[in-house]
């Protein structure tokens, strides 16, 4: 501003504040006719981004100003910033990467390069980076909650830190949600024997996603069995779709959340005599913690959506089954665990107009290995583990993310699959497909699948085995680390269950070497699945159903001052 006149200055300033960005995008480029000052190029991409609406030009333009306005001037630091944020919704950042690596190896810390740096490499699938970066704005008291919940669920896809870590994290995080004054709170509203009682389910995921899938026909049993079952939906505005509307014709009630406060929302679900609440989100996009850490209902169970502890006290049980968490392994989860005798979750039954093909190895002569989990989930452990197993023989392997898909992650999982000795056509990228019948067709190009560790699969292995292609998977020590091995326990297929990454990678030898083994399970594996407790949503409904009267009727008992 200070090569500015001072009327200059001030009409920049009222050009601002007005929000009047097409005519400061005027008054800009005529006064870098006189001077392409590095203030003036980085005014001139806020201009452009500022806009209602943003056009894609004005992003790629601004993009090069921020660029050009920081090469100037590496003090602007400003303009870094905003290269680095423009970079990240553009999906270009790998010459932001590198300025802001450099810019924080004089720096040190800064909190916007930090965030930006470690944004960038979640989206770039390095995970123990991205956790590195958060960890630094931890460590200097400047984590909010958003980055808090961001940081924990990042956990899930590394090594990086243990269970009692990440307990430890969890409790920290804990103590800096906001805890309301019981002043300010309505009192609990509920019954304590209803003749129906009531269930909340709060979600972010209320949409088409895989939580639907898991929930919808479960919710349909609870409702016959004479629950009450109320949504608290946190669906980002315009993200509600033709699932919603199918999701509401189920609920007895449904109340749109996102843009209430945590105190409001806390006293809606009081309000509305809720027995026991339900977190489908656990610390995933959209998630509320503040909710659960202030007791909105009397029982707060976490299912589904978020498949680990959620480190809260106030969390009362954590649902799994027995192939999941073993009694001797509930020191690793705050909550109670609720062990449902087969299955943590029944998926809906999918189409079975979807033709299951011959195995692909018969025509090919080679094995066709596939992953379809999202790219975040590829650590560098399983990609040293699945280069040997390409190694071993003239296999390919088909990759395809369910989201964060772009060619400069493609092109970062490329490098980490070369420095393994893997390149050329081993790798196939699949795009992204929105018909979800196109999607599942694409499992009639693999032999088998590959499940991913420490953070294993669950919809990807449901959906693989209704299309005839069993998984191999890893056993790990964790609720979401074992997701492949209860799918594969409830089918009986014990072989395809590794008990460490040598056992992996022998198992993937043994198995696609018996090619005439592999086409009778694929001939089979569907019909093993439907009769199987994978898909029978009435038998899980009905179960689940009868725990929660049972956890209803011992919370009464035990709370009878209350």
């Amino acid at each position: 501003m200070k090569d500015l006149s001072e009327a200059k200055q001030e009409l920049v300033k009222s050009l601002v504040k007005n929000k009047k960005f097409h005519q400061l995008e005027f008054e800009v480029n005529l006064l870098l006719l006189e001077k392409r000052s590095p203030f003036l190029l980085n005014l001139l991409g806020v201009s452009k981004i500022s806009k209602v609406p943003t056009s894609k030009k004005d992003l790629n333009e601004s993009l090069d100003l921020f660029k050009e306005a920081y090469l100037k001037d590496r003090t602007l630091t400003d303009a870094l910033f905003n290269y680095a944020e423009i970079s990240i919704r553009l999906l270009k950042y790998d010459e932001a990467k590198d300025l802001l690596i450099e810019y924080l190896s004089k720096k040190k810390y800064d909190y916007k390069a930090t965030l930006a740096l470690a944004r960038i490499h979640f989206y770039l699938g390095n995970m123990d980076d991205c956790l590195l970066n958060y960890k630094k704005i931890i460590d200097n008291n400047e984590a909010n909650s958003k980055l808090w919940s961001a940081f924990l669920f990042t956990t899930n896809y590394t090594y990086k830190y243990s269970q009692k870590d990440y307990l430890n994290f969890c409790n920290k995080y804990s103590e800096k949600l906001e805890k309301f004054d019981e002043k300010i709170l309505k009192k609990f509203q509920y019954e304590k024997n209803p003749k129906k009682i009531r269930l909340g389910f709060f979600s972010a995921d209320l949409r088409t996603h895989s939580v639907a899938k898991f929930i919808e026909e479960t919710l349909k049993i609870l409702k016959k069995d004479n629950y009450e079952i109320i949504a608290f939906s946190n669906n980002k505005l315009g993200a509600d779709d033709l699932t919603t509307e199918r999701l509401k014709g189920i609920f007895h009630e449904w109340y749109d959340i996102v843009n209430l406060s945590d105190l409001d929302v806390v006293n809606l679900i009081r309000d509305k005599k809720i027995n026991i609440l339900f977190d489908l989100t656990g610390y995933s996009t959209g998630n509320r913690c503040e909710i659960f850490k202030n007791k909105s209902a009397p029982l707060q169970i976490s299912w589904c959506g978020y498949c680990n502890s959620s480190g809260l006290k106030e969390m009362d049980y954590l649902i799994a089954d027995e192939n999941l968490i073993k009694k001797e392994e509930d020191f690793n989860y705050t909550e109670k665990i609720i062990r449902l005798p087969k299955i943590w979750n029944s998926h809906f039954l999918i189409s079975s107009e979807i033709k299951i093909n011959e195995l692909p190895a018969i025509k090919n002569k080679y094995i066709t290995f596939g992953s379809f989990n999202n790219y975040g989930k590829l650590s560098d452990e399983t990609i040293e583990t699945w280069s040997v197993i390409l190694k071993n023989n003239n296999s390919k392997l088909i990759l395809k993310s369910s989201v964060h898909d772009h060619q400069l992650l493609r092109d970062n999982i490329k490098n980490k699959f070369k420095k393994n000795g893997i390149e050329g056509e081993k790798i196939i990228f699949m795009e992204r497909l929105k018909n979800y019948d196109d999607h599942l067709k694409i499992y009639n190009n693999i032999d088998i699948s590959l499940d991913t560790f420490p953070f294993a699969g669950a919809t990807t292995t449901f959906e693989s085995l209704w299309m005839g292609v069993p998984t191999i998977t890893l056993s790990g020590e964790i609720f979401n680390s074992k997701f492949g091995l209860s799918i594969n326990k409830n089918l009986n297929l014990d072989t395809f269950i590794a008990k460490d990454k040598n056992d992996y990678i022998e198992k993937a030898k043994i198995i696609s070497s018996d090619i005439n083994k592999l086409s009778q399970i694929r001939y089979s594996l569907r019909n093993l699945a439907i009769n199987s407790s994978l898909f029978d949503n009435k038998d899980f409904g009905l179960e689940l159903c009868k725990i929660l009267k049972d956890k209803w009727r011992l919370f009464s008992q035990q709370n009878k001052n209350l």
